[in-house]
């Protein structure tokens, strides 16, 4: 199938998904093209103010750091106050502290609001999930989180192009100097974030359903066999978070220190990675039922180093740019794959934690790693950072096949879950 008839059938759907379907769906477009807007941007304006990589790092690994600590909680919040109110909370309260971290230039000061603002982005990701499940009906299911999951990608991509472009039109027009023009982009991102209130409003959750089995949960998980297959899949996730916290966040710092672009080209190459993903993702069901899930995973992380070592080696911009595009597609390729045979193999009640705790590692990653990862930058370039993911990456394959092969035996089902970005 190809990518536009791909998501002519898919949006051919939307007409006939509930209303709540529709309206979350809303609310992802508005808030990720502002997501999307902001994190193009802002490394790129502390740079510009007179802050250094390692507090970048600093600011990065707080707000990991707060993710990773109220992942679970809030997660158990959420089920308690339902998931409507759970994601206005976070939306208003992260895009405060938004503005404040656009305005304020105390280090001590954004160090705190990085490590709220990562305690309320937690808010919108344990809910988002559990809110379309129990909006949709098993019958529809399987579309609305392929969907969710385009929408999410486009509406990235969408703000990464305008973060990047939006300071460059904004110096041209009204003779902003650079600093002024990036804070101006960074609030307006935000207040477009505000907008996704409107739909999210609108919204009438359905009566709430006590999940059954939740009294066993803490009985399922000291059963030996859970706890050990949920352990060795976090181990997994573990070292690509580590992985990914090296470099990822520093991204758009590496093209514009490494290649001096401007922030419209950086924001449209981190597009080209977002739309490099959809791609990607679209062969990851052809390539499990040709080589199989887990050797699918393998093949594909492991397919990814090279990529990373060109990344810290090359300073030839086209050749940058392609293996940073190549290295994002088939790396993210394999995670919807991953998480859904993670989900797949856990007990019934036991995937909600599970997935939390899973999301949980991944922001432990960032948090040592980017904090790690600024540092090194500051003091030996961005080389090092490349070949040291690099090496968490295929440590993370290797381990994968030889904990997971004989997955591969039982049969092949759809992937289906939303995967984060590595």
């Amino acid at each position: 199938m190809n990518i536009k008839n791909y998501f002519s059938e898919k949006m051919g759907d939307l007409k006939n998904f509930p209303r709540n379907i529709r309206l979350i769906f809303a609310v992802i477009l508005l808030n990720n093209i502002a997501k999307g807007m902001f994190m193009t941007l802002y490394n790129l304006y502390l740079q510009e103010v007179g802050f250094s990589a390692s507090f970048m790092g600093e600011l990065i690994s707080m707000t990991a750091l707060a993710s990773a600590i109220f992942l679970v909680p809030i997660g158990f919040l959420s089920d308690k106050i339902g998931r409507k109110k759970t994601m206005i909370i976070g939306i208003i309260f992260a895009d405060i502290l938004q503005i404040l971290r656009a305005v304020i230039l105390s280090s001590n000061t954004l160090v705190l609001l990085s490590f709220l603002l990562g305690g309320l982005n937690s808010f919108f990701m344990v809910a988002n999930a559990p809110f379309l499940i129990e909006n949709s009906t098993k019958s529809i299911r399987m579309k609305v989180f392929s969907i969710n999951f385009a929408l999410m990608i486009f509406s990235s991509m969408l703000g990464n192009i305008m973060g990047g472009v939006t300071p460059d039109l904004l110096q041209g027009i009204l003779h902003m100097d650079v600093a002024g023009a990036q804070r101006t982009t960074l609030i307006v991102s935000t207040l477009l974030s505000l907008l996704a209130l409107i739909p999210l409003f609108k919204i009438k959750e359905p009566e709430k359903v006590i999940e059954k089995g939740k009294e066993n949960l803490l009985k399922s998980l000291k059963n030996i066999k859970n706890s050990s297959i949920i352990l060795k899949f976090i181990f997994a996730n573990a070292l690509v978070g580590f992985g990914a916290g090296l470099f990822v966040p520093f991204s758009n710092l590496y093209f514009e220190n490494q290649f001096q672009l401007p922030t419209s080209t950086i924001g449209f190459i981190m597009s080209l990675g977002q739309a490099s993903t959809v791609i990607a993702i679209l062969l990851g069901p052809a390539l499990s039922r040709r080589f199989g899930r887990v050797k699918t995973v393998f093949y594909l992380q492991i397919l990814s180093v090279p990529f990373m070592l060109v990344l810290g080696d090359t300073r030839i911009l086209s050749l940058a740019i392609f293996a940073f595009l190549i290295r994002q597609a088939i790396m993210n390729a394999s995670n919807p794959i991953t998480s859904a045979i993670m989900l797949e193999e856990v007990p019934e009640n036991l995937k909600g934690i599970t997935n939390s705790l899973n999301q949980m590692v991944f922001q432990l990653g960032w948090t040592v790693c980017g904090r790690l990862s600024g540092i090194i930058i500051d003091n030996y370039g961005y080389d090092l950072i490349f070949y040291l993911a690099g090496g968490l990456y295929a440590t993370s394959a290797i381990y994968y096949y030889f904990m997971f092969r004989h997955i591969d035996k039982r049969g092949i089902i759809p992937d289906r879950v939303k995967p984060e970005a590595v």
